[in-house]
C-alpha cells in the first residue's frame, strides 16, 4: 500500500527551479505530477507543500498481491468519459434519469434511478472496456461482448444505454447493482446536510475501503453508506474477489480496485 500525491500548480521559473533541487521535473506553465509518501524526498517535499499550496488529491496504490487477497474489492475506473445527458450545461440528466422525490439538491443525495442514461452517443472505447461518466460515481458501463464474457455469468444484469434521441446506444449497456450492504463507518469523517440532515461520509483515499457488516448478497453491490462533499454523493460499489479476478483475466483495460478491509 502507498499514498500518491497528485500535485498540481502554475509553474514560472522560480518553483520549476525550486522542484528540480527536488529532484522533479516539470515545464513552464500549469503542471502536474505524482509525488509518494514512501519516497525518500517525502520530508522536503512537505515543507515545500507548506510553502506553495498546490493542488493536492491524494489516493492510495496497492499492489497486485494487495488486491488479490481481499474478499471484497470497491470498483473504479482509471478515467471518466464525457457527461451523461441531456444538457449537461444544467445537469440535465438528473431529471430525465433520476425519480428526484427524495432528492436533495443540496448534499446529492436521494437519488433513485428511473429510465436509462443518455450519453451524446457510442463511446470513444480506445482500448478500455468499463468506464464512468463524469459526476456519476457509483454507475458503470461496459461494452455488450465485457458483459456477456465477464458479468452474466457471475449473475449481473444489465440495463439499456441511449442517445438524447431515445435511441439505444449499440456499444455500451449500463451495470446493475441494485443490492445494497452496510460499511463499518466507525472512525469515518463525515459531514450532515444542513437541508435534509443526512449524513454522508468523506470520500476514503486513505487505505481501504472499511469492512463490511454484512456479507453481500450477489457478486455486485453498492454501499447503503454515502460518499461524497458539496452537491456530490455517490455509494461504494463492490464486487466479490471472483468477479474482479475474472475482470483482470480476461485483460479488461480501464478496471481499477480498491481492497475492503476484512
Amino acid at each position: 500500500m502507498e499514498l500518491v500525491h497528485r500535485l498540481a500548480l502554475w509553474v514560472d521559473v522560480k518553483v520549476q527551479g525550486e522542484l528540480a533541487r527536488l529532484g522533479i521535473g516539470v515545464p513552464i506553465g500549469f503542471a502536474g505530477f505524482d509525488v509518494s509518501e514512501s519516497d525518500a524526498t517525502w520530508p522536503a517535499i512537505q515543507d515545500w507543500l507548506r510553502r506553495r499550496h498546490p493542488i493536492d488529491s491524494v489516493r492510495t496504490r496497492f499492489s497486485a498481491d494487495e488486491i488479490a487477497q481481499a474478499s471484497w474489492l470497491a470498483l473504479g475506473v482509471d478515467n471518466h468519459q464525457g457527461y451523461p445527458q441531456p444538457r449537461d450545461d444544467e445537469f440535465g440528466y438528473r431529471e430525465a434519469t433520476y425519480d428526484l422525490s427524495d432528492f436533495c439538491p443540496t448534499c446529492g443525495v436521494g437519488l433513485r434511478q428511473k429510465a436509462p442514461f443518455q450519453m451524446r452517443g457510442e463511446p470513444g472505447w480506445g482500448r478500455r472496456g468499463i468506464l464512468q461518466m463524469n459526476w456519476v460515481y457509483d454507475e458503470f458501463f461496459v461494452k455488450p461482448d465485457v458483459w456477456e464474457s465477464v458479468f452474466e455469468p457471475f449473475g449481473v444484469s444489465r440495463r439499456s444505454v441511449t442517445n438524447r434521441s431515445g435511441r439505444t446506444l449499440e456499444t455500451v449497456v449500463q451495470l446493475v447493482a441494485d443490492g445494497l450492504v452496510h460499511l463499518d463507518t466507525n472512525g469515518l469523517a463525515s459531514e450532515t446536510c444542513i437541508a435534509c440532515g443526512r449524513v454522508k461520509y468523506l470520500p476514503i483515499v486513505r487505505g481501504p475501503i472499511p469492512r463490511l457488516i454484512e456479507l453481500p448478497v450477489g457478486s455486485i453491490v453498492k454501499s447503503v453508506e454515502q460518499f461524497g462533499s458539496g452537491g456530490s454523493a455517490f455509494r461504494a460499489v463492490i464486487v466479490s474477489q471472483e468477479l474482479g479476478a475474472s475482470l483482470r483475466s480476461a485483460g479488461i483495460r480501464g478496471a481499477s480496485f480498491i481492497p475492503v478491509a476484512g
